[in-house]
């Protein structure tokens, strides 16, 4: 009888690593370095029969010259031998095994005929196996991390990451981290001849240290299963799936890789929908998506307040939003009376959006823009404020102009003003600049600070549209269409 938790994946108490070794690029040599760098705090035995330690660690010939229990196998090993390995440690005792080991039914003929036979095998000892063709697994919370990931590039949230593909969220993840992103647990399936994508569903949406789930699917083995479990989990966090696979070619591709089979887009989406399950519509939105449904208060409603110091920011937001099926609607002739009486320019524009003119960061005291967005977002009018066109360009030397710095810093005043009204009045309030981390000294400082700043329009309009579409479900609506 198999256990009913999968906590050995990603909390051990320890592992031993089959197929060790130093050798540069090898398989056993990136579980070996993930493991050290994050200082997993548990035991390791490395299992390489030609060496006599492995980066220092003591190894061991074989599987049964470890004294002791040990918790969890990963395999990297060749994979004519993976039956017996499997076999050698459900005699050990192992309460799972991950195997990274590729090559089966995603590859070749007769290769789900040895995944099944590896499952039989696994279960007859009361063993859990992921895999095989697995790039690993991790959690930062608990400084396990035995996955191929970028070691140095990984940021704990209260994230949890599912996915049948391994490499292309390790990209996501690192260029996540830069901007205080990430995951802090995560699954990597690879062809799921035991476990599957639902099984770790059901685990994080039970774990009380994951607040919100991203995935990444391509195919569903029990469709039922997963719509099932998706609506108990969905009351409680959110789920965020990037479905791959749903055109011809992406369903071949998937096959090739994983040897999973693709579907009909409208069919998953059909059925996400009945969950509550948010669509992803871009693999490189799924970190942002997950951290704003966890992060920030409920958009309640589908009105959106622009501020901008730049007319044209706020007609192409306004396409943006309305596109997404959100609505940018006239404020009411009270509130721009009173905006006009804040010192609003007579030419400005103060209908919605509300446009500053582009010298608002010094034409306007930061406390003159903070009662315009109380004013609008207490009206009663609107459920969320976005702020565009801030962000000076330039990152500053040390012969730095003395006005560009002046500027900045009341631009970096400015958003990190707005960014705190979120938290104090309880509505979505996005800040947007076209210019990255990289390119702006304020946006910079309020990353490194904690501060959310997004770079393009479509995805603040993508991310308060999904936002919109889980709370109305949550409250018994119907989303946005």
């Amino acid at each position: 009888m198999l256990e009913n938790g999968l906590d050995v994946f990603v909390d051990p108490k320890s592992v031993a690593v089959i197929g060790a070794t130093e050798r540069p690029g090898a398989w056993g040599s990136f579980m070996m370095e993930s493991l050290l760098i994050w200082k997993y705090p548990g035991k390791i035995y490395p299992v390489n029969h030609n060496a006599k330690e492995v980066y220092g660690i003591p190894s061991f010939p074989d599987i049964e010259s470890i004294k002791g229990p040990v918790d969890l196998a990963i395999m990297a090993i060749p994979k004519a031998s993976l039956e017996e390995t499997v076999e050698a440690c459900g005699r050990k005792g192992f309460r799972g095994i991950t195997i990274i080991t590729a090559g089966f039914g995603e590859a070749v003929e007769g290769g789900s005929e040895r995944e099944e036979e590896v499952r039989r095998i696994a279960r007859s000892y009361g063993m859990h196996v992921l895999g095989p063709n697995v790039s690993g697994t991790f959690n930062l919370h608990a400084r396990f991390n035995a996955s191929g990931s970028p070691v140095n590039f990984l940021f704990p949230s209260p994230l949890a990451g599912v996915c049948q593909g391994g490499y292309a969220f390790y990209d996501l993840l690192a260029s996540a981290f830069a901007r205080k992103m990430g995951v802090g647990k995560f699954i990597h399936t690879g062809n799921e001849c035991d476990l599957q994508v639902t099984d770790f569903l059901a685990h994080f949406g039970s774990d009380p240290e994951v607040k919100g789930i991203l995935m990444y699917l391509e195919t569903l083995r029990d469709g039922k299963r997963f719509i099932d479990v998706a609506r108990q989990v969905t009351r409680k966090k959110p789920i965020v799936v990037y479905k791959a696979g749903r055109t011809p070619g992406g369903t071949r591709a998937a096959r090739s890789h994983t040897g999973a089979l693709g579907g009909r887009r409208e069919i998953f989406e059909g059925a996400f929908k009945q969950a509550n399950v948010i669509p992803c519509p871009t693999l490189d939105l799924l970190i942002p998506l997950g951290h704003a449904l966890v992060e920030r208060p409920p958009m309640r409603g589908n009105r959106v307040a622009i501020i901008t110091m730049g007319g044209s920011w706020g007609v192409a937001m306004t396409d943006c939003l309305e596109e997404e099926g959100l609505t940018v609607p006239s404020l009411s002739p009270e509130v721009q009376k009173c905006l006009k009486e804040l010192g609003m320019p007579p030419r400005a524009s103060t209908r919605n959006p509300v446009d500053i003119g582009a010298a608002g960061a010094v034409a306007f005291e930061r406390e003159t823009l903070m009662k315009m967005a109380r004013l609008i977002l207490l009206s009663g009018e609107v459920d969320a404020v976005v702020l565009l066109g801030f962000g000076r360009p330039g990152m500053f030397e040390a012969g730095s102009d003395a006005f560009d710095k002046k500027f900045s810093h009341n631009e970096k005043r400015v958003m990190q003003g707005f960014n705190d009204l979120e938290n104090e009045l309880g509505y979505p309030v996005m800040v947007g600049s076209c210019l990255s981390l990289w390119e702006s000294q304020a946006v910079h400082e309020l990353n490194n600070e904690g501060v959310r700043i997004l770079s393009r329009l479509d995805e603040i309009a993508c991310i308060l549209s999904r936002m919109h579409e889980y709370w109305s479900f949550q409250t018994g609506g119907h989303g946005l269409a």
